[in-house]
């Protein structure tokens, strides 16, 4: 779990085991007052709600970089028409702002930039595009019979993944700005404990006058 704290994080749990300790130790002692076992349990619920909260942040971080990979290009050369012989060499935005993937094709020696997104929150509005097309290309009078029949399926099969999209967009989306205002309280919180901690600390260090 530690690799899942923040730096304020970590130097919070550094205290506490200090304070950990030394409470352990004034037990064995007989020497345990009431106020020591009070921030002894201060202690404890804040480590709780310190990993519990790294644990949700990785877990809603690792969804959003699910996410990111759910889309695949299924990328072909424009020149010849194959996909074996791409290498991905960068990402390109276009007059939209939808990222997209640019390949070069090792055996026709081209670059060229795939023509959709590489990640579900722009495929979101390149797929409401489609549907528009789709939508006015069906109002033609040129589409009928089995023509007209493929088109609507492939229209209803596209609004079926376009919702789909959307609902897991929308709730990694709203996951991860609850996890960004827990993100805010839990500094909040730590910046005060700390302060609190330290000041405690520095109480037990012995006065010397040299």
């Amino acid at each position: 779990m530690k690799q899942q704290l923040t730096e304020n994080e970590r130097e919070v749990i550094k205290l506490i085991n200090f304070f950990k300790s030394r409470g352990e130790r004034l037990a064995q002692e007989g020497a345990l007052t009431q106020e020591h076992e009070d921030l002894n349990a201060a202690c404890e619920r804040l480590t709780e709600k310190i990993y519990n909260h790294a644990a949700f942040r990785q877990q809603v971080l690792e969804k959003h970089e699910t996410l990111k990979g759910i889309i695949e290009d299924h990328a072909q050369c424009p020149t010849c028409s194959k996909a074996d012989m791409l290498k991905k060499v960068g990402v390109a935005t276009n007059e939209r702002g939808w990222k997209m993937n640019r390949y070069k094709c090792r055996r026709c020696n081209i670059e060229f930039t795939w023509n959709r997104p590489n990640n579900p929150w722009d495929m979101i509005p390149f797929l409401e595009v489609c549907l528009q097309e789709l939508d006015a290309n069906m109002q033609s009078d040129a589409l009928e019979g089995d023509l007209r029949e493929r088109a609507q399926g492939a229209r209803d099969h596209m609004a079926v993944s376009l919702e789909q999209l959307k609902a897991a967009i929308e709730s990694a989306d709203t996951e991860k700005g609850q996890m960004e205002e827990q993100d805010r309280e839990m500094a909040r919180m730590l910046h005060e404990f700390k302060k609190y901690l330290m000041i405690e600390k520095i109480k037990l260090e012995p006065f010397s006058e040299n």
